[in-house]
């Protein structure tokens, strides 16, 4: 149910999506009118999956200007962006999390690449925790059997810097802009007229990988995609999934899995799994190493990482569903 319409056709759209954080959203929208230029119009739209945290009745009184879609139930990153996508028609769109904060200044950084290049369909900014460091998933390489063996064997970390030893993920901050393989979605830029050719985002995917995907398909059409390293936004992560900041979702695995079959097909899919086996099997033998000679408190430590990644050794194994 959507709830409020504006008039005008404004300069920009940004798109929230909420599910259960409505201790979150007052710092989020906060961060946005602020970083929002002077004489620029920018059409808040936020998109509610059917939280049950009385969020849609939080904004409904605290933030009216805001346009507020209400589903009545968890329909997905992808589908829920998209909804606020088709009601509006601003030149271009902000896509960013509930966990997120843009800082003054941010929203005019992003759109100077969107002006400069208009070949440029994609920017995200430079990602950071809530304690100012770096967050290397804030984009990366594109998702190749290449780049993932290095990512999941640990050449990455082994050969920084060398030539084809890249990882999925950045392997360092940097303060030059770039073209990457993808940026995150926590806080994307768009430029409406390069989804309307690509497509909006793709919503067999109910979250995760949507920024791969369209990023991806954004560069197949020969639009570009640019990291801007000179804006900065913080990231908190994970408050809709719950998870410990910096520690990926299980779900993040199996949306990956799902992807890269669609992609690149069943074959290159068991290679993916192979790596993943040998990759996170390992790292869980590792620990489980590292626990037998290491006291306490150490062993602990060890012993709860060998769990995480017998957890992603598990889920590696388990049947891909491309339909999902």
């Amino acid at each position: 149910m959507r709830e409020q319409v504006t008039g005008t056709r404004p300069d920009l759209t940004t798109v929230v999506v909420n599910w259960n954080t409505r201790d979150l959203l007052d710092d989020c929208l906060r961060s946005v009118y602020e970083a929002t230029p002077h004489g620029l119009t920018n059409h808040v739209v936020v998109v509610d999956n059917g939280s049950t945290d009385g969020s849609a009745e939080h904004l409904r009184s605290h933030w009216p200007q805001v346009d507020l879609v209400a589903n009545d139930e968890n329909v997905g990153f992808c589908r829920a962006n998209n909804q606020a996508l088709r009601i509006t028609e601003s030149p271009y769109v902000l896509l960013i999390n509930t966990d997120a904060r843009l800082e003054p200044g941010g929203i005019d950084g992003m759109l100077g690449y969107l002006r400069d290049d208009p070949t440029c369909a994609v920017v995200g900014p430079r990602l950071v925790y809530g304690d100012g460091t770096f967050q290397r998933w804030t984009a990366g390489q594109p998702f190749t059997l290449r780049t993932l063996a290095n990512y999941l064997l640990g050449l990455e970390r082994l050969l920084p810097g060398r030539p084809g030893a890249a990882g999925i993920y950045l392997g360092r901050d940097t303060d030059r802009a770039f073209q990457p393989g993808w940026v995150s979605s926590a806080v994307m830029m768009l430029r409406r007229s390069a989804i309307e050719q690509i497509g909006l985002l793709d919503e067999r995917i109910f979250v995760y990988m949507d920024d791969v995907d369209l990023c991806q398909r954004a560069r197949d059409a020969g639009w570009n995609v640019w990291y801007a390293a000179d804006v900065t936004a913080t990231h908190f992560m994970g408050a809709s999934s719950r998870r410990a900041p910096g520690r990926a979702s299980p779900e993040a695995l199996r949306a990956l899995n799902r992807w890269f079959v669609r992609r690149h097909g069943h074959a290159a899919g068991v290679v993916l799994r192979g790596l993943e086996v040998a990759g996170f099997g390992g790292r869980a033998l590792a620990y489980v190493g590292l626990a037998v000679v290491t006291r306490s408190p150490g062993r602990s430590s060890a012993l709860s990482q060998m769990r995480v990644h017998a957890t992603r050794l598990r889920l590696a194994l388990e049947p891909i569903d491309v339909r999902n």
